[in-house]
């Protein structure tokens, strides 16, 4: 019904028009004021039909790949704030993983070097008292050592001063004292 509607008002806007411009004459037997509104009528009607429909369900379907697209877009756009949000909140939790990180290995650094430390004090002080150790063990040996040759060398000098000064009389008199000392050692026992 509109569209009767329209095109009766397309052919009442052109008989108004023709009967403004009205000149008297005809075309087929059929004068102007009637033949410019029929023919501007179904002019606009065939341009309307072959022209107008394929125009306006091409623009149709324009206009819905453009919605479509656009309704694609706003999604793809609303993606990619969403994965940049994340970004942003994955980066963040990163950076404090690395500040944590951090730190700790700083704590860790000092408790280590402290710990380092204190081993190597412990090492300094084994190895000073092994040192000392060592220099109290050939000390003592050194002494002993020096001792016994003392004694030997005492011993020595002792039988050389006696075999050279000593007479037989003199052995003679050592070894009866000797046997004495060895009797009357006995006889306690």
């Amino acid at each position: 019904m509109r569209v009767v509607v329209g095109w009766a008002l397309v052919f009442v806007c052109a008989l108004i028009f023709a009967l403004l411009v009205n000149n008297g004459a005809s075309h087929l037997g059929i004068p102007d004021y009637i033949w410019l509104p029929v023919n501007l009528t179904l002019f606009l009607y065939i341009l309307q039909r072959y022209v107008g429909r394929p125009m306006s369900a091409f623009l149709d379907a324009r206009r819905e790949g453009i919605a479509e697209e656009l309704a694609t877009a706003r999604t793809q756009l609303e993606e990619a704030d969403r994965l940049q949000a994340e970004m942003k909140k994955r980066l963040a939790d990163i950076e404090g993983e690395i500040a944590e990180v951090k730190a700790r290995a700083e704590t860790d650094g000092a408790a280590e070097a402290e710990r380092i430390a204190q081993q190597t004090t412990l090492d300094e002080e084994r190895f000073l008292k092994r040192v000392e150790d060592e220099i109290s063990r050939r000390e003592a040996e050194t002494r002993a050592r020096l001792a016994q040759d003392t004694a030997d060398l005492t011993a020595q000098l002792a039988r050389d001063l006696l075999s050279r000064d000593m007479t037989d009389a003199d052995r003679s008199r050592v070894f009866g004292r000797s046997l004495d000392a060895m009797r009357h050692l006995e006889g306690e026992e």
